[in-house]
């Protein structure tokens, strides 16, 4: 499998307005002012406490990020008088600030939220705890600055094992699909793949909002896997633990026979398991899917059923020679 040539897309920034569509009901968010505001861009996937820049220390004041407004920032802005408070907020709305989020249910002063209204910088408040709050927002802001590709294949969680399933068209690839869904597993995505590398570490499958859970047969035409099949046979996303190539059989090509020598793919800087099966009449793909999928959950658990006969085989060739 080639990877080299993968378009990578890169978010360079988010709109507040992507927050509150996703976060609102987790979060619990309401809007206190700055609404028209909700436009303004997000660079980072990290948030800031702004205790330093409201104590008037704005020399490395991380401005371009969500700023978080806890107990100790509003009671700070309590103790000062109005005309500090209205001077320390001067200096702090010089630069540009995408949004503020306050936890807790706080109320900040009013001299506060006028100025962000006149600003237009929003101020969303939560009902959750600063920590509850911090750990939310940061988690969906690296899904949503992680990196992203789509690649055309088929996606499908076997056994609680993500296997995506690539190979040249006309190769089998969605009927291969469509027998393991027969068999009681689920599909993620047919033809378009979108991955997205989530935390530098995890490789995620998504379905496209388009094409959603449809699949093309050959023959048959469109297909809507799940009207035929019901919800509990499809899903929107799901972890990729395994990458299976699917191609034809060649007599002449090396294929793997045990099992000892295991193959990798890096996608997005993640490195995941590959298999290369060749497809011939009379082999039942799915099945053999199946296999790899129950074989890699046994590695991952520290059974390597390769390794095991292997070593067998030497110990008995050791009883034997002595």
């Amino acid at each position: 499998m080639d990877t080299q040539n993968l378009p990578v897309n890169r978010k360079k920034s988010i709109a507040v307005a992507r927050l509150l569509d996703r976060m609102t009901q987790e979060l619990d968010i309401e809007v206190l002012a700055g609404f028209q505001g909700i436009g303004r861009p997000v660079y980072a996937a990290d948030v800031n406490r702004p205790g330093l820049a409201l104590s008037g220390y704005l020399e490395y004041f991380a401005n371009d990020r969500i700023q978080i407004l806890g107990n100790t920032e509003i009671h700070f802005m309590e103790r000062l008088n109005p005309a500090q408070l209205i001077r320390r907020l001067t200096s702090m709305f010089s630069f540009e600030i995408p949004a503020f989020v306050l936890s807790r249910n706080l109320a900040p002063q009013n001299a506060f939220l006028d100025m962000c209204n006149r600003s237009g910088v929003p101020v969303l408040r939560s009902s959750m705890s600063t920590d509850e709050v911090i750990t939310r927002i940061i988690l969906f802001l690296n899904e949503e600055f992680s990196p992203e590709t789509v690649v055309h294949g088929t996606a499908v969680d076997c056994f609680g094992v993500g296997c995506l399933i690539i190979g040249s068209p006309g190769i089998g690839k969605s009927e291969t699909a469509l027998e393991l869904v027969e068999r009681g597993h689920r599909l993620v995505a047919d033809d378009v793949v979108a991955l997205k590398c989530i935390r530098g570490e995890r490789l995620y499958a998504e379905s496209n909002p388009i094409v959603e859970h449809f699949m093309e047969i050959r023959g048959v035409g469109i297909i809507d896997l799940k009207a035929i099949y019901g919800v509990g046979r499809v899903r929107n996303t799901k972890r990729i633990g395994l990458i299976v190539e699917l191609e034809e059989w060649r007599p002449e090509a090396n294929y793997d026979r045990t099992g000892l020598a295991e193959e990798f793919v890096d996608i997005l800087g993640v490195k995941i398991p590959y298999l290369r099966i060749p497809v011939r009449p009379g082999r039942n793909i799915a099945i053999i899917i199946e296999v790899a999928a129950l074989t890699h959950r046994l590695k991952e658990l520290g059974i390597n059923p390769a390794q095991r006969l292997n070593e067998r085989i030497i110990s008995l060739t050791r009883e034997q020679r002595s």
